[in-house]
């Protein structure tokens, strides 16, 4: 089939399926990946980076208004859990309201990077199936994310667009665009402690690497079997079989070993990165990895990469005075270290790292904590990205207005699909191919963020 009749075909399916209300079928939509793959071979290198914050991060403890009027409505509805104000130091943009913001003072490393204009805020940003008012909401005359403010559903629905039990996310299909590009294709979509889903796509698969290294699959039969057995052992595991399942496990099985192996030797060979990772931080580590991994990407052929890591611990109904401030802690130490591992490596213009979580919090306290919201606010951060501003619209600090469904809980005005796009595009995902990565991409507006350079 003609690749570009084809993709005309999908696109005004799905454009007919959207005027309906009615999302296109993913699996119409995987369909045509692997002929809009067969365009994708850059000759240059580029990676995405996602921090999921697994538990639904307190945003509102994260930027926080700094003039005085709307800092005293926040302290006087936040109470126990407000950050004092002689903390904090204001970021040097205005909102378009006049309004000033801060960042949490244990950001202080990424205050410097916005004021550098090397990292920028997507403010009010969530799941959402359509954009949705609060009236449409309280009507319900407009579909939802399904099992809103639950954990695994809003998982899942960011990273993929689908409900929790969805097989593929938009890393992932990013990166299936991109697998011919690849020499190791096994390694297109890689995780250190992040969560499979984002990364899988219709061919990509998540690879996982330990934050200390390499697993090799197998590692240490030799002493325990001796290499005569473990030799016949992976003969078995990679001969071919009679049941299509079998055969398919053997595939699995042999890129397995066979990756592991390349990977090995690659890392035995990265060179020493001289910035320091802070001890401790388990993101860190994790971040380590990545850099160490982008590292050697010239020995695996690889030029277009997209890696996940996790930190959590951000469900944090109570105790969230004392533990949120050391989460944030880690956070900025852990981005800032990886910041400046890219620099080392000439790379900090050539990978851009964001965050993600399930749902921000309530901007009203219950007592020692805060509980699951809707909306949130993330970070884009590297050298490519248009730093130093706040994209989209910050609530004010109100309970019980326009955009709160209850509790502080906000509406997002941006859905995730329209911060995923701008990333997707600099990463070289075609117009054209769009919603194939973003199958409900058609149903916002899809140039609303211009967060990257």
């Amino acid at each position: 089939m003609d690749k570009d009749l084809s993709r005309r075909e999908f696109l005004r399916r799905a454009g007919m399926l959207a005027a309906t209300g009615v999302a296109a079928p993913m699996a119409f939509n995987l369909a045509l990946m692997s002929e809009a793959a067969a365009a994708a071979n850059p000759s240059d290198y580029k990676a995405l980076v996602c921090v999921f914050l697994a538990g639904g991060n307190d945003h509102q403890n994260t930027m926080i208004p700094y003039d005085l009027p709307n800092y005293n409505a926040y302290a006087a509805i936040r109470q126990a859990l407000a950050t004092p104000r002689a903390q904090l130091n204001a970021l040097p943009k205005l909102l378009s309201d006049g309004r000033q913001m801060a960042l949490a003072p244990q950001l202080s490393g990424l205050s410097a990077l916005f004021a550098a204009e090397r990292l920028a805020v997507v403010a009010n940003i969530g799941p959402l199936i359509q954009p949705t008012t609060k009236l449409q909401y309280q009507a319900r005359s407009v579909p939802l994310p399904p099992k809103l403010f639950s954990h695994n559903d809003q998982q899942s629905y960011w990273m993929s667009s689908m409900a929790e039990g969805a097989d593929s996310g938009w890393g992932g299909r990013a990166g299936d665009l991109f697998l011919s590009g690849n020499t190791n294709a096994a390694l297109s979509c890689v995780s250190v402690g992040g969560v499979g889903l984002y990364l899988s796509g219709k061919e990509a698969r998540s690879f996982s690497v330990g934050v200390n290294g390499n697993p090799l699959l197998l590692g240490g039969s030799n002493t325990l079997l001796g290499p005569s057995f473990v030799s016949e052992l992976k003969a078995m595991m990679a001969s071919s079989k009679s049941n299509h399942l079998e055969n398919e496990y053997v595939k699995v099985t042999q890129r397995g070993l066979n990756t592991s192996s390349q990977l090995d030797t690659a890392l035995k060979g990265a060179p020493v990165l001289t910035t320091v990772f802070p001890k401790g931080n388990t993101l860190a580590d994790s971040l380590k990895m990545v850099a160490k991994l982008i590292s050697v990407r010239g020995q695996l052929g690889n030029q277009r990469q997209v890696f996940m890591v996790q930190l959590g611990g951000f469900d944090l109904h109570d105790g969230l005075v004392a533990k949120h401030p050391l989460l944030l802690t880690t956070l900025n130490d852990a981005l800032m270290a990886f910041d400046g591992a890219l620099t080392e490596l000439g790379l900090q213009n050539q990978v851009t790292t964001f965050t993600g979580s399930e749902f921000g919090r309530t901007l009203s306290s219950n007592g020692d904590g805060s509980d699951h919201g809707w909306a949130s606010h993330h970070f884009v951060m590297g050298g490519a990205v248009a730093g130093g501003q706040i994209y989209g619209r910050v609530p004010l600090p109100v309970i019980g207005g326009g955009d709160d469904v209850g509790q502080g809980r906000y509406i997002p005005d941006l859905s995730v699909e329209q911060m995923a796009w701008p990333l997707a595009k600099w990463f070289g995902v075609p117009d054209a191919d769009r919603y194939l990565v973003l199958p409900t991409l058609a149903r916002f507006d899809e140039n609303a963020l211009k967060v990257m350079r």
